[in-house]
């Protein structure tokens, strides 16, 4: 008659996703973070060295 078979069991490929997804997010974060100190470090051996030619 009708197959009647249960839904693909999938929850471990969702879990694995998101924590892949999440983990990636993270990682750029902190990418941003370590690019904008270095970005403040560099502003300020720029106006260090402004300050010394003035």
């Amino acid at each position: 008659m009708f197959f009647q078979e249960a839904p693909a069991d999938t929850l471990n490929y969702m879990i694995a996703g998101f924590a892949v997804i999440l983990g990636t997010m993270g990682l750029y974060i902190v990418n941003i973070i370590v690019r904008f100190r270095n970005l403040r470090q560099d502003e300020a051996l720029l106006d260090e060295i402004e300050a010394e030619h003035a």
